[in-house]
C-alpha cells in the first residue's frame, strides 16, 4: 500500500500542476481567440520584441483579423492613503490600453472598464483596482466605485473593481492604470501586445494580416530593422517556458508508478504461485475464470483503493505545497492548481490500472498452469519464473532511464552553478525605491537618492554603496534600440541607467577607461559605458573608448569606459550585449549594498532610511542579492532534486523485486540446493549460481535500459545546460551504478543459499 500511495500521489500531485497550468484553457470567455503579438527582428539573429507605441496604434486601425488589439506594460505605483490613519503602499501595477478588459473579455464585479479614450494624455485620472486591494485596503466598500485614491501622489478615482480571481498580466498587479501613447514613438518596443481573433480566422491567417498592414505602412514602423510581425497563442505564450519542464516531470512520476505497480505485480506473482493449488482446485471443481479473477480482483482492488485514497491526500498536501513555495520557481497561473474533479478522474483511474496491473497478470499466469500437474505437484510448481523476470527487468530498465535523467539533470545543474554571474552577489542587499514624478522633479529626485547614498553609506558594515535602474536577475527587462555611429544599424540592446559606485559595488571588472563622475541634473552627462561583449560586436579587437552611440534618435554618447559582462536575464542565458548610462533623470532605482553585517539588518536600515527622507515613500524587492541568483536556477534545481528522488525510488523497487526474485527462487529451490550441496557443491558454488542468476537479469535491464535512454534522452535537450543528452560520464556511470544496486540485491540471497544445510533443506521438503 506504501508503494501505490507513493505512486499515485506523486503521479497524481504532478498531473494536478500539468492540468491546471497546461491542459486547463485560461479563464477568459473563449480563451483560444486570445492571442500574443510580437515582432521578430535580424539584428545578427533573429530577436523578438514586443510592440512600440505606433505599431500598437497601427495594428489598432489597420488590422482586420481582430476583433481588437490591445496593449500593456507593467507599472510599478504607490498606492497613498485615502483615509486618516492609512499608510502609502507599494502595489503592483501595470498600464493598459482602454480597450483591454474588452479585448480579455472581462468584466469588473463592481463599476466598469475603461472608457474609450481614457487612456489618451489629459483624459481622466482613473484606475481600476483588484479585488485583493478593495478587500484589504478598502475594507470591501461596496460604494468604493467613485471613490478616490492616490496613486503616485496622483488622486485617480475608482471606476471598476476586478474579479478575484483576474490574474492577467501577472500574479501580483493589484491596480489598471490608463495607458498614455505616443503614436509617433516606433523606436521603443516595451508594449506587449495582445488581441482577440476574429472568429473563424486562424493564426496564421491574423499573421499575414498583420505582415500586410505593417509592409503596406509609410509609417517608420515599417522602415525599421526588417520587423515581421508574430502570432501566438496567449496560452502558448504564458505557459510555453515550463511546458517542457512540466510534462518532463510527468513523465519521471509516471515511470516511478509504473515501476510500483510492476513491484507489487511480483508480489502477487509470487502469492499466485503459492494459491495455484486452490485455483487448481476451483477449476476443477468447475469455476470459470470470472469467478478466479474476482477472487483475485478483491484483493487487488481493495489494496489499489486504500493506496489510491492516501495518494490521492499525497497529492493535496503537496499541491497545497506547491503553492506556497511555488512561486520561487516562477510557475505561471499556481493560484489555478489545486485537485480538481479532472485530477480526481484521474486519479481514480491510475488506481483502477494498479488494480489490474497487479492482478490480471499472476491470475493469466496461474490460470495458464495445468491443472492436473499442480494437483500431482501439491501446490510447488514454478512460480511463473519468465514472468516475474520479465517485471524485474522492465523495472531495471525503467530505473537505468531515470537515473540517468537525474544524472543529466544533475551535471547540467553543477555546470549551471558554475557560471560565474558576472558580480559578486555575496554580502550584497538590495531595495528597490520608486519616487512619484507629480511630487519629485529631476533636481529633487538626484537630490533624494543623493541623500539616501549618503545616508546608506553610516550604516554599520557598510563597504560600498550604488544605484542602478535594473538589478540582475530581478526579472526586470530593459531594451532600447541603439544606434552605433560606425555602424548605421538600429538594433535593440539592453540598457541600465547606473552611479558611478554600481561596478564597484557588485565587483563588475572596469577592463578599459573610466566609470561615470558625479551627476548633476543641470548638465546631464553625454557618456556612456558599454560591456565586452558589446564592443566585441562592434568593435572586434579594438578599443571601444572615444566610439559613439545613442538611443535612436536622441543625443550622441561617448564611450568611456569597458566592464565585463553580466548575466542580467539567467544564468543559462548568454550575457547581454548591454549599454550602461548615467542616472539622470531617476524615477524608481534600486540601491545595491555590500555590507560586512548581517544582510536583514541592512535591509531594516535601508528601510528606516528611506522613511525619514520621506515617510510617504515605500520600499520593495528587498532582500540579498544571493537569493536572486539561487533563484535564477531554482526551477532546474527542482526538476533535479524530482528527477533524483523519483530514481532512487525507482531504484530501490527495482532492487526490491530483484530481492524478492532471488529470495522466492532460492526458497522453492532449497531441495535442489540441499541435493547439489550433498553432492559435495560447496557454499561458494551455490552462492555464484544464485547470485549470477539474478545478475542476468539486471545486465538485461541494464542494457534495455541504456538502449532507451539513448532514444529519449534527446527530449532533455532543452532542459540541459553545457551537457549533451548523450553524455558519456553519466551513460557509463549509470549502468555501474545499477549494476552495484542489483549486486546487493541478489548478493543477499545468494549468502542465504550458501548458508544453507543440506540436511536441514532435505527435511523441509
Amino acid at each position: 500500500m506504501l508503494v501505490l500511495a507513493l505512486g499515485v500521489g506523486a503521479t497524481t500531485a504532478v498531473f494536478s500542476l500539468v492540468n491546471s497550468i497546461l491542459i486547463e484553457p485560461l479563464p477568459f470567455p473563449e480563451p483560444d481567440r486570445l492571442v500574443r503579438l510580437t515582432h521578430t527582428v535580424l539584428d545578427g539573429g533573429a530577436a523578438t520584441v514586443d510592440l512600440s507605441d505606433a505599431s500598437v496604434k497601427l495594428y489598432q486601425s489597420d488590422a482586420r483579423a481582430f476583433d481588437g488589439v490591445a496593449a500593456w506594460r507593467f507599472d510599478n505605483g504607490i498606492l497613498g492613503a485615502s483615509e486618516p490613519g492609512q499608510n502609502a503602499i507599494r502595489a503592483r501595477g501595470a498600464r493598459v490600453t482602454s480597450n483591454f478588459f474588452d479585448v480579455m473579455g472581462v468584466r469588473p464585479v463592481l463599476g466598469r472598464a475603461f472608457a474609450p479614450g481614457e487612456d489618451r494624455p489629459g483624459a481622466n485620472r482613473v484606475v481600476v483596482l483588484s479585488h485583493r486591494i478593495w478587500q484589504q485596503e478598502l475594507d470591501g466598500d461596496p460604494n468604493a466605485v467613485g471613490r478616490q485614491v492616490v496613486v503616485n501622489d496622483v488622486p485617480r478615482t475608482i471606476v471598476g473593481i476586478m474579479p478575484r480571481h483576474f490574474a492577467y498580466p501577472a500574479n501580483h498587479v493589484e491596480l489598471w492604470l490608463p495607458l498614455s501613447r505616443d503614436p509617433a514613438n516606433s523606436r521603443t518596443f516595451n508594449l506587449v501586445g495582445i488581441a482577440r481573433l476574429k472568429r473563424g480566422v486562424s493564426m496564421a491567417s491574423a499573421q499575414a494580416d498583420l505582415a500586410r498592414v505593417l509592409g503596406g505602412s509609410s509609417s517608420p514602423t515599417s522602415t525599421q530593422s526588417q520587423l515581421t510581425p508574430q502570432v501566438q497563442s496567449l496560452q502558448d505564450s504564458i505557459v510555453g517556458p515550463v511546458s517542457h519542464l512540466l510534462w518532463l516531470a510527468f513523465g519521471g512520476v509516471l515511470l516511478v508508478l509504473l515501476v510500483a505497480s510492476t513491484n507489487v505485480a511480483g508480489l502477487f506473482l509470487v502469492r499466485a504461485a503459492r494459491m495455484q493449488l486452490d485455483l487448481a482446485v476451483r477449476g476443477a471443481l468447475g469455476s470459470g475464470l470470472g469467478g478466479m479473477l474476482a477472487l483475485t480482483l478483491s484483493e487487488s482492488l481493495l489494496l489499489s483503493a486504500v493506496a489510491g485514497s492516501a495518494g490521492v491526500w499525497l497529492a493535496v498536501l503537496a499541491t497545497s505545497a506547491a503553492r506556497s513555495t511555488g512561486s520561487v520557481l516562477s510557475l505561471p497561473r499556481l493560484e489555478e492548481v489545486g485537485v480538481d474533479t479532472r485530477v480526481l478522474l484521474f486519479a481514480f483511474g491510475i488506481t483502477v490500472f494498479c488494480a489490474l496491473a497487479v492482478s490480471v497478470l499472476p491470475l493469466l499466469r496461474a490460470r495458464g498452469a495445468s491443472v492436473a500437474e499442480v494437483l500431482r505437484g501439491a501446490g510447488v510448481g514454478p512460480a511463473g519464473g519468465r514472468s516475474r523476470d520479465a517485471l524485474v527487468v522492465a523495472q531495471i530498465a525503467l530505473g537505468v532511464v531515470l537515473v540517468a535523467a537525474s544524472g543529466l539533470m544533475t551535471r547540467s545543474f553543477l555546470r549551471l552553478n558554475a557560471v560565474r554571474p558576472g558580480f559578486d552577489a555575496d554580502h550584497v542587499v538590495t531595495s528597490s525605491v520608486l519616487l512619484p514624478f507629480a511630487t519629485y522633479g529631476p533636481a529633487s529626485r538626484l537630490a533624494f537618492f543623493d541623500a539616501l547614498v549618503r545616508e546608506a553609506k553610516t550604516i554599520p558594515g557598510v563597504r560600498d554603496v550604488g544605484l542602478t535602474s535594473w538589478v540582475p536577475l530581478s526579472g526586470d527587462h530593459r531594451d532600447m534600440a541603439i544606434e552605433v555611429e560606425a555602424n548605421p544599424s538600429q538594433v535593440n540592446h539592453a540598457v541600465a541607467a547606473v552611479d558611478a559606485s554600481y561596478f564597484k559595488a557588485l565587483r563588475i571588472p572596469l577592463l578599459r577607461g573610466l566609470t561615470f563622475g558625479a551627476q548633476d541634473a543641470a548638465r546631464p552627462s553625454d557618456e556612456v559605458i558599454v560591456t565586452r561583449a558589446f564592443a566585441e560586436r562592434y568593435w572586434p579587437g579594438a578599443s571601444p573608448l572615444g566610439e559613439r552611440v545613442r538611443p535612436v534618435g536622441g543625443e550622441w554618447h561617448t564611450v568611456v569606459g569597458e566592464v565585463g559582462d553580466v548575466h542580467y536575464d539567467a544564468l543559462d542565458r548568454p550575457a547581454r550585449e548591454m549599454v550602461y548610462f548615467p542616472i539622470v533623470e531617476p524615477g524608481g532605482l534600486s540601491l545595491v549594498v555590500r555590507t560586512d553585517s548581517r544582510e536583514g539588518e541592512a535591509v531594516s536600515a535601508i528601510r528606516r532610511i528611506v522613511r525619514t527622507l520621506d515617510s510617504a515613500v515605500p520600499t520593495y524587492d528587498e532582500g540579498p542579492l544571493r537569493q536572486l541568483v539561487d533563484n535564477s536556477s531554482a526551477r532546474a534545481r527542482a526538476l533535479v532534486v524530482l528527477l533524483v528522488i523519483a530514481s532512487v525510488v525507482t531504484s530501490l523497487l527495482a532492487a526490491v523485486g530483484l530481492y524478492g526474485v532471488m529470495a522466492y527462487a532460492v526458497s522453492i529451490r532449497r531441495r535442489e540446493l540441499g541435493i547439489r550441496m550433498a553432492l559435495g557443491a560447496r557454499p561458494r558454488d551455490v552462492s555464484h549460481m544464485v547470485a549470477l542468476a539474478g545478475l542476468r537479469l539486471a545486465s538485461v535491464g541494464i542494457a534495455i535500459g541504456i538502449a532507451s535512454t539513448l532514444l529519449t534522452s534527446r527530449l532533455l535537450r532543452g532542459l540541459l545546460y553545457g551537457v549533451s543528452p548523450t553524455d558519456l560520464v553519466t551513460l557509463s556511470v549509470t549502468p555501474v551504478a545499477v549494476f552495484v544496486v542489483a549486486f546487493v540485491a541478489t548478493w543477499i540471497p545468494a549468502r542465504q543459499a550458501a548458508a544453507l544445510h543440506p540436511g536441514e533443506a532435505l527435511r523441509s521438503q
